[in-house]
């Protein structure tokens, strides 16, 4: 396997994932070639750390100088705001109320289309969701029988995790 060493500390190889700046923005990838005039071929990841793929199914490929890379670690995060995406579980927080429900869908407030859907969580959406239980996961109705559903804002949400594999059964576990 072809080694390129940039620091002494930070080694970069095939299958390394590694962020770049290219014009003020900084963007992740993992190597998956190395060139001969010290550049690095590299699948473009995105915010949620996975690779994008273009409209055929193949992935976003870029070739980047070594000079301009650097070796990160995957506990790495983007600055910036929470990333949100239907399908995450979250705690709604408000007077020390917790509310937990799994997104299905974003609307923006003044009723245009959204482009959370497109290009992440864009921060002003409202986040739709489906109320659930803490314990559970089931989903909340109401008196009648309706799903209970709610929308809220990014500033009183958080990101939750789930134990599967509790004693008492599946349960949320908030950050």
């Amino acid at each position: 396997m072809k080694r390129l060493k940039i620091n002494r500390e930070d080694e970069i190889e095939v299958g390394s994932v590694i962020k770049y700046r290219v014009d003020k923005k900084t963007t992740v990838g993992e190597v998956y070639n190395m060139l001969s005039n010290d550049r690095f071929e590299i699948i473009v990841y995105d915010k949620r750390l996975r690779p994008l793929q273009r409209s055929d199914g193949s992935y976003k490929i870029k070739r980047i100088p070594s000079n301009k890379c650097k070796l990160i670690d995957e506990t790495f995060t983007f600055k910036g705001h929470q990333q949100f995406e239907p399908g995450d579980i979250i705690c709604k927080k408000h007077d020390h109320v917790h509310k937990y429900g799994i997104i299905i869908g974003f609307t923006h407030p003044d009723g245009l289309l959204s482009t959370s859907y497109e290009h992440g969580y864009n921060g002003t959406d409202l986040i739709d969701c489906v109320e659930i239980e803490k314990r559970g996961l089931r989903r909340k109705r109401d008196s009648v029988g309706d799903i209970k559903k709610f929308s809220t804002t990014s500033e009183r949400v958080s990101s939750c995790e789930v134990d599967l594999w509790n004693k008492t059964g599946p349960k949320i576990i908030s950050k």
